[in-house]
């Protein structure tokens, strides 16, 4: 008898055992730890890029032209852009952009590549990028911008609010109807103070 008692005992804790792992939160929730460094620290990381290298003077050294995160416009969304110039994907996308750049003038935008600055030098050229003044293009020196964003395919886009804090990734590129909605829309403190005001005015 008490061997039939203990098997049922058994029995019920590996099936109370079998239903908790079943908890599909369990399974779904992905560990902190296991998320992008971007998707965890959700501000605006400390980054540099070089926009520029020219001959110091006759020596050969070189004057190195950097633009980091403390250049950054206040007050305006940053959309981090990631690409490669031999990528016809991050073409479109900057096709896309350039076309729709009146829809966008709200955010400032810094494209970044790990490719040799000439060739970004080209890519820039190409699409008149000096010529948008809420545009910056330049090499990533250090591989900061795959590292950490987990980088997997270009062109990958970052989106922040005025306040620097992370709102959307693109990992693949973004639909403008999206980018444009995203880069226009009022800080979220904003709008509940907006409808503070309109319930205190109506009261």
């Amino acid at each position: 008898m008490k061997k039939i008692l203990l098997a049922s005992i058994l029995l019920s804790f590996n099936f109370l055992t079998f239903c908790q792992n079943k908890n599909p939160s369990a399974i779904t929730t992905p560990a902190k730890d296991s998320l992008p460094k971007y998707a965890k620290d959700k501000v605006l990381p400390n980054f540099k890029i070089v926009v520029d290298v020219k001959l110091k003077d006759a020596s050969g050294k070189l004057d190195t032209t950097l633009f980091t995160n403390a250049n950054l416009p206040a007050n305006r969304p940053i959309v981090i852009v990631y690409f490669s110039p031999e990528c016809g994907h991050c073409h479109f996308e900057m096709k896309e952009i350039i076309k729709n750049i009146d829809s966008l003038k709200n955010a400032f935008f810094v494209f970044a590549s790990r490719y040799p600055i000439d060739s970004i030098k080209g890519f820039a050229s190409k699409y008149k990028v000096s010529s948008y003044p809420n545009m910056v293009m330049g090499k990533d020196p250090t591989y900061f911008f795959p590292v950490y964003y987990n980088i997997s395919f270009t062109p990958f886009i970052a989106i922040y609010d005025a306040n620097k804090n992370f709102v959307k990734a693109y990992t693949e590129g973004a639909k403008m109807h999206e980018l444009i909605e995203l880069v226009n829309t009022p800080l979220v403190e904003n709008v509940i103070e907006k409808k503070s005001k309109k319930k205190h005015i109506g009261s």
